[in-house]
């Protein structure tokens, strides 16, 4: 069969003696056998389909957690100023925000910074701390950043200054000297968890934070962020995500959700949330702000339940990301589609000096997903070249690229 876009789609040959003691066991349709079988459901997942589960906390004998938690409640018995520091996307704002109603809820002394991309630069370095540490924190918690964070981490270290980092990035050794870190590529006995995100990470951890300190916090009612930050990282719906996504969709209430009910009613929507909306709605709206030069707005929005808030910024985000495709379609418009399609490269690389560097993760996911090959965009900030790479499936780009490059 040919697709719309031209492409030849085979079905996919299965087990046969799979999928028949599948249909027998759980009286499945013929098609939903042949997706589960094709997909690989392990037994948790295929227990998802007709079943309600509860959603438990997997880390709650865990040894980074423990000592993460014994950090940060030492910080909080000390009444010690603590910063959270989270990257400008999704993941990064939404983890950010759930500390925010954490530390809110137990009035706990606290600041929170989220990286501007063309003043700051990328994650936790040293030139942020230098102006982190003005405001006194003697506890740093990083989300979403800081794996690679060597110097900046030694740094603290000088300082006197207490860090933790919150984060599911590629991470080498010699690890960052952080008092802890919880990173399940650490490959420390919970690597098969990899393909968690730091916002869900970071729920799993205030989960168990709360229950140690008695705190009144009822985390779950912000399982939904977990769910928009797995969706916008484009980490993968199975195993445990998908049991995160069925259970916050089906205890969502959008009339609760002040933040998100905005955004739908500036946006006409009357459906009920679901996986699209995150992903084509309201995630790039809340990642336009850190594209352009407003990186704290989308935390602001995820942590306030001041409705004049969350109007003035949800209506900042909606502008600012009609501003963001605006700029994506002229960019697009200058790139020379069949010319990059007769040089018919490996790994596609485009070169323009006048693209915001907001943008190029955008312009590159663009180029991949029209070619479906590995594609990197390279733009000139602040003295700087700056690259930002999107690949495809079963092709490591960032183990492949070898240059002085800052890849973001």
């Amino acid at each position: 069969m040919i697709s719309v876009s031209g492409k030849n789609w085979e079905e996919k040959i299965i087990n046969k003696n799979s999928s028949e003691k599948l249909k027998q066991d759980y009286n499945f349709s013929d098609i939903l056998t042949k997706l589960i079988v094709s997909r690989k459901f392990n037994h948790d997942e295929i227990s998802t389909i007709n079943n309600h589960l509860d959603l438990n906390n997997i880390f709650f004998s865990n040894s980074d957690f423990e000592e993460s938690i014994e950090l940060v409640v030492n910080s909080i018995n000390n009444k010690e100023n603590i910063c959270i520091l989270g990257d400008y996307d999704v993941d990064g704002s939404a983890a950010t925000s759930l500390f925010i109603r954490f530390f809110e809820s137990i009035e706990h002394p606290y600041f929170y910074y989220i990286p501007d991309r063309e003043k700051d630069g990328y994650g936790a370095t040293k030139k942020l701390f230098q102006k982190l540490i003005l405001r006194k924190p003697q506890l740093i918690i990083m989300v979403d950043c800081g794996s690679t964070s060597n110097e900046a981490i030694t740094f603290l270290n000088d300082n006197k200054i207490k860090s933790l980092i919150i984060d599911h990035h590629e991470i080498n050794k010699p690890f960052p000297e952080a008092n802890v870190i919880i990173n399940p590529k650490k490959d420390t006995g919970y690597i098969e968890y990899d393909y968690l995100c730091a916002t869900t990470l970071a729920y799993f951890f205030i989960d168990l934070l709360s229950r140690k300190i008695k705190s009144k916090i009822n985390i779950s009612d912000y399982l939904i962020y977990v769910l928009l930050a797995t969706v916008c990282d484009v980490m993968p719906l199975r195993k445990l995500n998908r049991l995160i996504a069925l259970v916050a969709l089906e205890d969502f209430d959008i009339n609760k959700n002040i933040a998100f009910n905005e955004l739908f009613n500036l946006n006409k929507k009357k459906n009920k949330l679901s996986i699209n909306d995150l992903g084509y709605l309201i995630g790039p709206i809340l990642n336009a702000g850190g594209r352009l030069g407003k990186s704290n707005f989308a935390s602001e929005l995820l942590s306030s339940d001041d409705l004049k808030v969350v109007n003035v910024r949800s209506s900042a985000l909606i502008k600012l990301n009609n501003k963001r495709k605006e700029i994506e379609t002229l960019i697009l418009n200058e790139i020379n589609f069949a010319k990059i399609e007769n040089e018919n490269k490996d790994v596609i690389i485009y070169y323009s000096p006048n693209i915001n560097e907001g943008l190029i993760g955008i312009i590159a996911a663009r180029l991949k997903d029209y070619f479906n090959k590995p594609s990197i965009v390279i733009t000139f900030s602040n003295g700087l070249l700056k690259g930002s790479a999107r690949s495809v499936y079963n092709y490591n780009i960032g183990h492949n690229i070898c240059s002085p490059l800052i890849i973001l």
